[in-house]
């Protein structure tokens, strides 16, 4: 009797992996790594961002735009292929996000970002509308408020050999998602709330040891580890701060109503998401956990992107002179000694919305996009079964000499409307696209947009020697040896 008990627990692993195999039996025409029993390719991915990214670059080389990984008893199909893209990303059925987002649902909640079904599409229809184009000109004062701060802190690097500038705008990008969301002025900058802002660098550093960790991606094994204890601090911090800041903008809008405040110049104007979200709450349409958790979503979205985009575009400017120079040619023709940019200013810089660009298709800011299908389909000629992960890497499509010639080259001249006009509308999608697109892009590149202008306009930006970026893939595209380079004060 014991006998059989210790061979059934011996047996059971393997057994479980040949169910996993005829499970996925419909993947065999997909190429991909060979997969050990059990552990399948988590040990061929390796244990660090960095890892991650170049082992999925090399399989992509290796077996083309679709291939397949094994990763315990998760089966993910790597595609960089724009068709396939295409077929997922415009559906109205592949909506559903893949469990590599479980871990950030104890911060955010099911928000906007990892929410799904009726959910999602009830609370994509209630926000769309603070997007809209008068209330993005609204925000403009936001960023070139915060932008000047930033270009008085980089104006204090001057000179200095090396300067990381990714934690500068990090703070920056926190300073604006926080003011135009929640209606508050954090002041991360200029060294206030230190506490939030630690908590959400902490959290994140957390998140992306989880993620390469077998044992503590597990919350029930996740309790034994030694940061489990600071974890539920920080959560608390991160929690705490949008609360009060949930409980004071509704007191403002109660005593508002009381006293029976009005703007003086009679138009309405919005704090767009919290304002909309509190209104939607005295309608009875959401819960005070339903703001918090959209507030949330929109923090961390909406300043790691940014802050991605804008260090890239900076450091992609300083290893490309000539480039640099005809964009300060341009920012300096249309804004001149004009402190304040406009939105008729950015409508204006044409070059400047090229170089984004082809900033975000080298460096994407968000370089996989993840699906799990809900049902068995067939996509682009491969028949995948239900619970199959999709993910779609952005990265990997957006560096195919198939689809960008010389694809390591900086050229913004890729995005001339004669030049687009030749690419599969899928092969460039650094916001993803379809009914799940990023519903803040206009957002994103207003902001980046008139930040590197004011960099641009007020510094020469040049390399450092023998520097380049550690690439590595976690929430987001991140260089884990900083965005390195050199400042000189424009004359």
């Amino acid at each position: 009797m014991i006998w059989a008990i210790i061979i059934a627990l011996i047996s059971a692993p393997f057994v479980w992996w040949l169910l996993i195999l005829t499970k996925y039996k419909s993947l065999s025409k997909v190429p991909g790594p060979k997969p050990s029993p059990i552990i399948g390719n988590s040990l061929d991915i390796g244990q660090t961002p960095q890892d991650l990214l170049n082992s999925i670059v090399k399989w992509a080389k290796e077996f083309g735009t679709v291939y397949k990984v094994f990763i315990g008893n998760d089966v993910r199909v790597l595609i960089s292929n724009p068709e396939i893209t295409e077929s997922v990303l415009s559906s109205n059925v592949h909506i559903t996000k893949s469990n590599a987002y479980d871990l950030l649902k104890p911060w955010l909640g099911i928000g906007l970002l990892i929410s799904t079904g009726k959910k999602w599409k009830s609370r994509r229809k209630l926000i769309t509308p603070t997007f809209h184009f008068k209330i993005l000109d609204q925000f403009l004062d936001v960023f070139n408020s915060c932008g000047n701060i930033l270009v008085q802190r980089l104006a204090k690097e001057v000179g200095k050999n090396s300067v990381d500038v990714y934690p500068f705008i990090n703070l920056c990008s926190l300073d604006i998602i926080c003011e135009t969301s929640m209606g508050v002025k954090i002041k991360a900058q200029q060294g206030n709330n230190t506490e939030y802002v630690e908590a959400v660098r902490s959290f994140l550093d957390i998140f992306i040891h989880r993620t390469f960790s077998v044992w503590k991606k597990i919350d029930a094994l996740f309790r034994f580890s030694g940061m489990h204890k600071a974890y539920k601090q920080l959560l608390t911090i991160l929690h705490q701060f949008t609360i009060n800041i949930i409980v004071t903008s509704r007191e403002k809008k109660s005593q508002k109503k009381t006293e029976n405040i009005t703007p003086d110049d009679g138009i309405k104007r919005k704090v767009a998401l919290l304002e909309m979200l509190l209104e939607s709450e005295e309608n009875k349409m959401l819960s005070n956990e339903d703001i918090r958790e959209e507030i949330d979503t929109f923090v961390f979205e909406g300043h790691d992107t940014t802050t991605s985009g804008i260090a890239f575009a900076i450091l992609s400017l300083a290893e490309n002179p000539e480039v640099q120079e005809k964009l300060y040619e341009e920012v300096v023709s249309v804004i001149d000694d004009i402190e304040n940019i406009t939105m008729q200013h950015l409508q204006e810089m044409k070059y400047l919305e090229m170089v984004l660009k082809e900033a975000q298709r080298l460096y994407p800011s968000v370089p996989v996009i993840e699906r799990r299908l809900e049902v068995d389909c067939n996509i682009g000629g491969y028949d995948f079964p239900k619970d199959t992960f999709l993910s779609l890497f952005i990265y990997g499509m957006h560096h195919n000499e198939k689809y960008f010639p010389d694809p390591e080259k900086f050229d913004p001249y890729r995005y001339l409307p004669e030049n687009q006009a030749q690419r599969h509308n899928y092969a460039y999608v650094p916001f993803s696209a379809g009914p799940r697109n990023c519903i803040g892009q206009k957002f994103a590149m207003l902001e980046m947009k008139t930040i590197i202008a004011k960099i641009v306009k007020n510094f020469k930006v040049l390399p450092v020697p023998d520097y380049k970026p550690d690439l590595g893939i976690a929430a987001i595209l991140k260089s884990y040896n900083g965005v390195c380079v050199r400042l000189q004060h424009r004359q």
